[in-house]
């Protein structure tokens, strides 16, 4: 991670938008899990559903509440999401980090920022402690309707890794194994950096995530507001529905 991120620090939950509590509540009513396993996939589910994959103005800096309100949030920030319903419900979680192929987000974001970027990403999933084991999952990015959008454009284009997905991606989780969309299998190691919260990881200077030397966090903080916006809406236009 760049020095100069040693002077950033998490946002604070937004005033509006529901709390970690509040979404606990609507994922009971509205799944009504009877175990923990069932309450890991209504919570997975309602990540996936509710926050939109792409990149926002904060990163890495985000909180699980800010990602919440905003609905929108990159891989990270989805599972740091996750990751905090997941422990607030008592469920122990975290998050563990590997070096993901950049070739992930060929054709997910603008061609010179692809080109800009380093080989590998710092990419977090989350563990989720059921019956003993860690599980893990990054399957909660897009959506159903996403996902399918993504991996339809990934198909066509005789690609293994592109569209924010690798061949063999899912967007469902069991609770009951591993499920994966842009990690795999073989991208776990013994020495993969382990954090409680992406706050930690952040405190820890843990990552590479920089364009041409500098954290992403730093560029997207270099703009005045309105500035700022439109680099989000430059960052998020690949990831527009066709049409």
């Amino acid at each position: 991670m760049h020095p100069s991120l040693q002077a950033l620090s998490i946002r604070p939950a937004s005033s509006t938008g529901p709390s970690l509590s509040e979404a606990l509540r609507q994922v009971q009513r509205d799944a009504s899990p009877d175990n923990d396993r069932d309450y890991c996939r209504a919570l997975h589910d309602f990540v996936r559903d509710r926050v939109r994959f792409g990149f926002t103005a904060q990163f890495e800096t985000v909180s699980p509440e800010r990602t919440l309100a905003l609905g929108r949030g990159h891989c990270n920030a989805q599972g740091d999401l996750l990751r905090a319903l997941l422990t607030t419900a008592g469920i122990p979680a975290r998050l563990r980090f590997v070096r993901l192929d950049k070739r992930i987000l060929r054709h997910a974001v603008p061609a010179p920022v692809y080109l800009c970027l380093p080989s590998h990403l710092f990419h977090g999933m989350v563990q989720a402690r059921l019956d003993g084991r860690w599980l893990h999952s990054d399957s909660y990015l897009f959506d159903p309707a996403g996902f399918e959008r993504q991996y339809a454009r990934l198909l066509a284009s005789g690609l293994s890794h592109g569209y924010g997905l690798r061949l063999g991606a899912d967007c469902r989780w069991s609770a009951d194994s591993d499920s994966f969309s842009q990690a795999c299998a073989d991208d776990l190691h013994d020495d993969d950096p382990i954090y409680d919260s992406l706050a930690i990881a952040l405190q820890e200077k843990a990552g590479n995530n920089t364009l041409l030397g500098l954290h992403f966090n730093q560029w997207l903080r270099l703009a005045p507001p309105p500035l700022r916006r439109q680099g989000e809406r430059y960052l998020n236009s690949r990831l527009r529905p066709a049409g």
